[in-house]
C-alpha cells in the first residue's frame, strides 16, 4: 500500500506540475522581462510554510523553466551601463553569473518593481490557491499564490477600466503587486494609472517617485522614516499609513536592508529603463540636442505618450520587452537606454543632489503633449495578423 500511494503521488505531483508549468511559463511583468532567481531563504521557506509541497513544485519550476523563456533585459541594461560595456546589440552577454553576483544588491532594485516583496493580510488573506499568510508574498518564494494574484488584478483591471473609465483600478489599501501593475503605482513602470491620464500627471508621479528614490540612493532619506512624512510632492498619498523605505523595498528580505541605497538606485533606473520600452512609452526620434539644463549629456527623442496596462494585450506588450527590442534600440539610438542608465549611475557616483539629477531628469523625461492621453496603445488584439507572427500553415487544395 505505501508503495501505491507514494506512485500515486508522484502521478499526482507531476500531474500538478505539468498543470503549473504554462501559467508559469507566461511573461507576466508588465516591464522589459527579468529573471527570477531562486535564493536559499527561498527553499527554505518552502520547507516551512503552509503549502510545501506547491511551493516546491513551482520554485522547481521557476529555476528549470522561467529562465529558458524569460530574458533578464534589465539586468544586461545595467550590467552593460556599469562596466560590461558590450558592443550595441550583444547586451545579453553581460549577463554572466560572476556579473550577478558583483552586482546582486543593485540588481535586486532592479528587479524589485516587477516583483515588490509584501506580506499578505493574515486576518483576510487571498482567496486564492496556495496563498501563505506567513510568508512574504514573491514570485520566487510563493510562485502558485504570485501567479493567481498577478492574474487576478489583471483581470480585475480590465474590467475596471471599461467600466470605471478616468480612474486607477486599484490605489493604497490593495496589494503592491496590484497597484504596481495595474493601479495607481503603473508610475514605477514608466506607464500611465489610467487610461486617459495626461502625460503631464504621469511624468509629475515619476518625478515624486525619482525624488524619493534618490534620496534613499544618496542617503539622505533615513530609510526608518515614514513615507508619509517625506517632503516629496505628495508621495505621503500613496503611501498614508506607517511604512517605511525598509518595509516597502525589504519585507521579509533582510539579506539587503544594509544596502537599501543600491536597492533604491536600482528601483529607480528600472523606471529610466521601462521608458525606452516601445510598449511603456511612445518616444519621438532623438534630435541631437544636448540637454539644455546639463548639456554634458545628450537628449534623448521626447516621450509622446505614455501607455496604459490595463486593456493592452500582455502577448503584444512583451514583445517589445525582450533582447531583441533592446538590439534593435541600441544599435539604431543614440542616447539610447544604456546611455541614459549610464548617465544616472555617473550622478549616482557623483553624489549629486536631487536639484542636480532632476535637471537630468527633466531632459529625459521631456514631454511633446503634455496634454496626451495614456491608453492601451497600438498593443491591443485586433485580431489581425502583425509583424513577427507565424503565418498559419497553407492548407489550400490543387
Amino acid at each position: 500500500m505505501r508503495r501505491i500511494r507514494t506512485a500515486g503521488t508522484r502521478r499526482t505531483l507531476a500531474a500538478f506540475a505539468l498543470a503549473l508549468l504554462p501559467a508559469l511559463l507566461v511573461p507576466k511583468a508588465a516591464a522589459f522581462q527579468v529573471l527570477p532567481r531562486i535564493s536559499d531563504v527561498d527553499r527554505k521557506l518552502a520547507g516551512v510554510g503552509g503549502h510545501r509541497i506547491v511551493d516546491s513544485i513551482g520554485q522547481w519550476v521557476i529555476v528549470n523553466a522561467v529562465p529558458l523563456i524569460k530574458s533578464p533585459v534589465h539586468e544586461a541594461i545595467t550590467l552593460d551601463a556599469l562596466d560590461c560595456h558590450a558592443p550595441a546589440g550583444a547586451e545579453a552577454s553581460c549577463v554572466t553569473v560572476d556579473e550577478v553576483r558583483l552586482h546582486q544588491i543593485l540588481l535586486y532594485g532592479v528587479r524589485w518593481p516587477d516583483d515588490p516583496p509584501f506580506a499578505l493580510s493574515r486576518t483576510a488573506p487571498p482567496r486564492i490557491a496556495g496563498c501563505d499568510p506567513d510568508v512574504t508574498l514573491r514570485s520566487t518564494a510563493q510562485p502558485k499564490c504570485w501567479q493567481g494574484m498577478f492574474a487576478d488584478a489583471e483581470r480585475t483591471a480590465a474590467q475596471r477600466a471599461r467600466q470605471q473609465p478616468g480612474q486607477a483600478a486599484f490605489g493604497p489599501g490593495d496589494y503592491l503587486l496590484y497597484r504596481s501593475h495595474f493601479g495607481d503605482l503603473a508610475f514605477f513602470h514608466a506607464m500611465g494609472s489610467y487610461d486617459g491620464e495626461p502625460a503631464r500627471d504621469t511624468v509629475a508621479h515619476m518625478r515624486m517617485w525619482a525624488q524619493f528614490l534618490w534620496g534613499v540612493a544618496t542617503q539622505r532619506i533615513p530609510v526608518d522614516r515614514y513615507l508619509r512624512t517625506v517632503d516629496a510632492n505628495g508621495l505621503g498619498a500613496y503611501f498614508p499609513g506607517d511604512m517605511t523605505a525598509t518595509n516597502l523595498f525589504a519585507t521579509g528580505i533582510v539579506e539587503v536592508r544594509a544596502r537599501l541605497d543600491e536597492v533604491a538606485l536600482g528601483v529607480l533606473l528600472h523606471m529610466v529603463q521601462d521608458s525606452f520600452s516601445h510598449a511603456h512609452t511612445e518616444r519621438a526620434l532623438e534630435t541631437g540636442a544636448a540637454c539644455a539644463a546639463i548639456p554634458r549629456f545628450a537628449q534623448p527623442g521626447k516621450i509622446a505618450r505614455f501607455y496604459s496596462y490595463a486593456l493592452q494585450d500582455e502577448r503584444l506588450h512583451n514583445r517589445e520587452d525582450t533582447f531583441g527590442a533592446l538590439a534593435a534600440q541600441t544599435l539604431q539610438t543614440r542616447p539610447n537606454v544604456v546611455d541614459v542608465t549610464s548617465a544616472f549611475l555617473a550622478l549616482y557616483r557623483e553624489k549629486a543632489s536631487w536639484p542636480e539629477a532632476e535637471k537630468y531628469f527633466d531632459c529625459v523625461f521631456a514631454l511633446q503633449d503634455p496634454g496626451a492621453p495614456a491608453g492601451p496603445g497600438p498593443y491591443v488584439d485586433t485580431g489581425a495578423p502583425r509583424p513577427g507572427d507565424a503565418l498559419p500553415d497553407y492548407e489550400g487544395g490543387s
